[in-house]
C-alpha cells in the first residue's frame, strides 16, 4: 500500500495558517473568564484569521457542509439579536427584567432602550469568542483530505504538550511560574488550562484519537508497526498524566475514552515490507525507548506522590453538594427568565439575584457546571431549540457514518472518531463547562471537520476516502 499522492504534496497555507493558530489558541485560550489578559492577543487574532479564511473560501468548500455553515451561522446570530436594542415597553415587558425596571424608575433613569441580556457588555464578550472556532472552521473546510488528517498530528501534540507542562507544574510546586492563569487550581496538572478537569478531558480524548492514528494505513508495513507502538507508548502515559491532574471526572472519562478507543481501532492491510535491517530496528527501538520513557515517569510519579486524582475520588469533597446547589438555583432560573432567557453571557449576574444565603462565599459562582442547563437560563427557548435541531443533524450524521453502507475509509474513520468525541464532549459538560474555553471550541470545530467528511463534489475524494 502506497501513501496517498497528497501527502507528497507541499502543505497548504490555509494549513499552515490553522496549525499556528491552534497553537496559539491553546497558549491564549485555556480559560473561560472575560478578564484574562491572554484574550488582548487572541481576540483580534481571531478576527483577523476569520478575514484571511474569507478571502479565500469559495463556495465549493461548503459542498456536502452547508448544514456546518447554517449552524455556524445560527448561533452568531441568536447572539446578535441578544444585543440589539429593544423599546422600553418591549423590554420591560419580559420575563424577570420587572426588577431592573423598578431599579431604572428609582435611579431617575427612565425608560430606555436596552438589548435582551441583561449584561450587554458580556453579551459582546460571547459574541466576539465565537471567533476563534468560527476561523477553525473557514479555515478548515478549505483544507485538502490530508491535511485534515494531518489536524488529528496537531491536536495529539498539543494535547500531550498539555500534559507534559501539567506534570511540570506540579514538580514545580504550587506557586510555580509555568501556570498559565492567575486564577487556577494551583498545585494541580492543568497544563494549558486555567481548570484541571478541562485539562483531564482534553487527555481522555486522545485516546480514541491515538486508535485512529494507530489504524493509518499508509505507508510500508514498518511504519505502520512503529504507529502503534507509539499510540500504545503515548497512550500508557496519558494515564499517569491524568492520575496527576487530580480531576475525579478525568479518571471516569479516562475508561469512557480507552473503551471508545477500542471501538474505533481497526488493524490496517498489512504495508509493504522492506528490507529486514530497518524493519528490525523500528520494531525493537520504539519499545525499549517507550519502557524507558514509562519507567521515568513512573518514578516522577511514585517520588513526588502526586497521584491527587485517586485522593480526590476517596475522599468526599464540599464541592459536590455545592454543585448540587448550582444546578438547583440555574433550574429555578429557567423559568424565571423563561421563554427568552436572561441574555447571552449574563449567568453570574443573573444566578446572584437568586442565588440562596446558605451558598454565599468570598468566591462567586462563575457558571452552572451544567453547560446544558446554563444554555437553558441564558438563551431560553430559541437557545433550546436551536440545540434540538444541532442534537437532530448531530444524530443523523452520526447514524449514517456508523451504518454498514459508510464503508470502512479514512473519511468514515475520522466521522466515527468526531461522533466520539462530541459525545464525550456533551457527557463531560453535564458536571462542567469544557466547550466554554476557547482552546475546547476550536478542538470541537475540528471534530466538526471531520463529522462532515468530504465534500460531496469529489474534489477531495479518493476509492479509500469513502
Amino acid at each position: 500500500m502506497q501513501p496517498s499522492s497528497h501527502s507528497r504534496e507541499s502543505w497548504t497555507l490555509q494549513f499552515w495558517l490553522l496549525t499556528g493558530f491552534l497553537i496559539l489558541v491553546f497558549l491564549t485560550g485555556g480559560s473561560s473568564r472575560v478578564d484574562v489578559s491572554s484574550l488582548v492577543i487572541l481576540r483580534p487574532a481571531s478576527v483577523l484569521m476569520c478575514a484571511v479564511a474569507l478571502a479565500t473560501l469559495r463556495r465549493e468548500h461548503f459542498e456536502g457542509r452547508r448544514w456546518l455553515l447554517a449552524l455556524a451561522a445560527a448561533i452568531i446570530g441568536l447572539n446578535l439579536l441578544h444585543l440589539i436594542p429593544l423599546p422600553p415597553g418591549i423590554w420591560q415587558s419580559l420575563p424577570g427584567r420587572a426588577d431592573v425596571a423598578a431599579t431604572d424608575r428609582l435611579a431617575g433613569l427612565g425608560d430606555i432602550w436596552r438589548p435582551l441580556t441583561l449584561t450587554p457588555m458580556n453579551g459582546w464578550h460571547a459574541l466576539s469568542a465565537l471567533f476563534a472556532p468560527l476561523a477553525v472552521i473557514l479555515l478548515g473546510v478549505q483544507l485538502r483530505r490530508q491535511e485534515r488528517y494531518a489536524l488529528l498530528l496537531v491536536v495529539i501534540g498539543l494535547g500531550v504538550a498539555s500534559g507534559i507542562l501539567g506534570l511540570l507544574q506540579v514538580i514545580g510546586g504550587s506557586q510555580g511560574p509555568l501556570y498559565l492563569y492567575r486564577l487556577t487550581n494551583h498545585g494541580s496538572a492543568v497544563g494549558f488550562f486555567a481548570n484541571r478537569n478541562h485539562s483531564a478531558v482534553l487527555l481522555t480524548m486522545l485516546f480514541p484519537m491515538l486508535a485512529v492514528f494507530a489504524a493509518n494505513p499508509d505507508g510500508t508495513a514498518d511504519r505502520q508497526r512503529g504507529r502503534r507502538v507509539l499510540a500504545v507508548a503515548v497512550a500508557a502515559v496519558l494515564i499517569p498524566l491524568i492520575l496527576v491532574s487530580g480531576s475525579r471526572s478525568g479518571l471516569i472519562f479516562a475508561l469512557v475514552g480507552l473503551a471508545s478507543a477500542a471501538l474505533l481501532y481497526r488493524r490496517p492491510p498489512e504495508g509493504l515490507t522492506v528490507r529486514r535491517g530497518g524493519r528490525k530496528f523500528q520494531i525493537t527501538l520504539l519499545p525499549v525507548l517507550a519502557v524507558v520513557g514509562l519507567a521515568s515517569l513512573a518514578i516522577l510519579f511514585i517520588v513526588f506522590s502526586r497521584a491527587e486524582a485517586l485522593d480526590r475520588l476517596l475522599r468526599p469533597n464540599a464541592a459536590d453538594g455545592s454543585r448540587s446547589d448550582f444546578w438547583q438555583v440555574s433550574a429555578d432560573l429557567v423559568w424565571r427568565y423563561f421563554p427568552f432567557g436572561s441574555g447571552s453571557g449574563s449567568f453570574v449576574e443573573a444566578f446572584q439575584i437568586l442565588e440562596p444565603a446558605r451558598i454565599l462565599k468570598l468566591a462567586y459562582v462563575n457558571r452552572a457546571h451544567n453547560d446544558w442547563l446554563e444554555i437553558a437560563v441564558t438563551y431560553g427557548l430559541p437557545g433550546l431549540l436551536l440545540l434540538a435541531v444541532a442534537l437532530v443533524a448531530f444524530l443523523r450524521r452520526s447514524v449514517h457514518v456508523w451504518s454498514k453502507g459508510a464503508g470502512t475509509g479514512r473519511a468514515t474513520q475520522f466521522a466515527r472518531l468526531a461522533t466520539v468525541l462530541i459525545v464525550m464532549l456533551g457527557l463531560a459538560s453535564i458536571p462542567d463547562y469544557p466547550a466554554r474555553i476557547p482552546s475546547m471550541m476550536c478542538v470541537a470545530a475540528i471534530f466538526l471537520i471531520w463529522l462532515a467528511g468530504p465534500d460531496q463534489g469529489g474534489r477531495n475524494k479518493s476509492a479509500g476516502d469513502a
